[in-house]
């Protein structure tokens, strides 16, 4: 709603009061405030009388003030320098002006920096160590030394007829239950938000990274990643993308670390029983003769090559 054809043409101003917050990731926080100014005469134009035709006024005037969006003020103010995300505002019009007076109209706009990339590498590490509850015909088995050059090759060397070794804990061929240590990490890295420009066209950004690098959820790494694990024990198992305000999105890839290479212990058959041994210690007590692997996860992917992680990242996350 617009006044009577009262007032001269706006006038856009800004303020000198702007702090600077800095945080995590590198991200920045700005306080940007304006005001238009309507200054009344006998006649001339009309003026916003409620907040909402001072927005319309301003983006009429080429404001882009979207939430989530690139922040551009109206008239000829220019603005912070660099790329500013609109992440709050407030519109008022100043006490004491009115239909009688003068009318000021105070937009206080909260803006978040929407760099390029950050600065310098900013991630951080989660681990945890627990146990999973496996069926074990074996304890301490050989584990073979994969050839990922080639799932064939590699598929010979997890299934061929060679007993995987290791102590006999199996009852009458029946597998026990045995408490295998497990190791999970999950490196989180932050990147640019996807932003809208002021002409309505957004990049996707860190949105783009899970559905690319979610093809690799999965495989085992060919190449050693330090604490993650040695060539084949580690195991990229999800790639997660969640926003961090409105200038910053966290990325987080989790690890697993398996001291089987994530493979499971299969029993030698002989029709629809166990081919049976006759335990040294035990003569009472049966045990499955043989023992293969059966490895699900043949195939293998080079992850510092392949993920969307910069060298900087990796080596900020300790894996050089």
């Amino acid at each position: 709603m617009t006044e009577l054809a009262s007032f001269q043409p706006v006038v856009w101003r800004e303020t000198t009061n702007d702090p600077l917050k800095y945080g995590n990731a590198d991200s920045r926080q700005l306080q940007w405030n304006f005001f238009g100014v309507y200054r009344k005469q006998d006649i001339g134009i009309g003026a916003p009388q409620s907040s909402l035709a001072a927005v319309t006024a301003a983006e009429a005037d080429g404001a882009n003030l979207r939430i989530d969006a690139e922040f551009v003020p109206p008239g000829a103010l220019s603005g912070p320098p660099g790329l500013w995300v609109l992440s709050q505002m407030t519109v008022e019009r100043a006490p004491g002006t009115n239909s009688q007076s003068d009318m000021i109209w105070l937009f206080r706009c909260t803006l978040e920096y929407a760099q390029s990339e950050v600065t310098l590498p900013f991630v951080q590490v989660t681990q945890s160590s627990t146990t999973a509850s496996v069926s074990a015909w074996r304890v301490n088995p050989a584990i073979p030394t994969d050839v990922f050059t080639s799932t064939s090759l590699n598929d010979a060397v997890w299934h061929g007829v060679t007993d995987i070794g290791g102590e006999k804990v199996d009852w009458s061929g029946q597998p026990i239950q045995y408490a295998l240590g497990i190791h999970s990490s999950s490196i989180t890295i932050y990147r640019p938000a996807p932003v809208w420009n002021a002409s309505g066209t957004r990049n996707l950004g860190a949105i783009n990274v899970v559905s690319q690098d979610s093809t690799y959820i999965g495989k085992r790494n060919v190449t050693a990643l330090g604490f993650l694990g040695d060539i084949g024990y580690a195991m990229l198992t999800g790639v997660n993308a969640a926003p961090v305000g409105n200038s910053m999105y966290s990325v987080t890839y989790a690890f697993r670390y398996h001291p089987y290479k994530h493979a499971v212990q299969a029993p030698y058959m002989v029709g629809t029983t166990f081919a049976k041994s006759v335990n040294p210690n035990n003569a009472t007590r049966l045990n499955n003769d043989k023992v293969w692997w059966s490895q699900p996860h043949l195939g293998g992917v080079d992850f510092k090559a392949s993920l969307q992680i910069t060298t900087q990242e990796w080596e900020a996350v300790g894996v050089i």
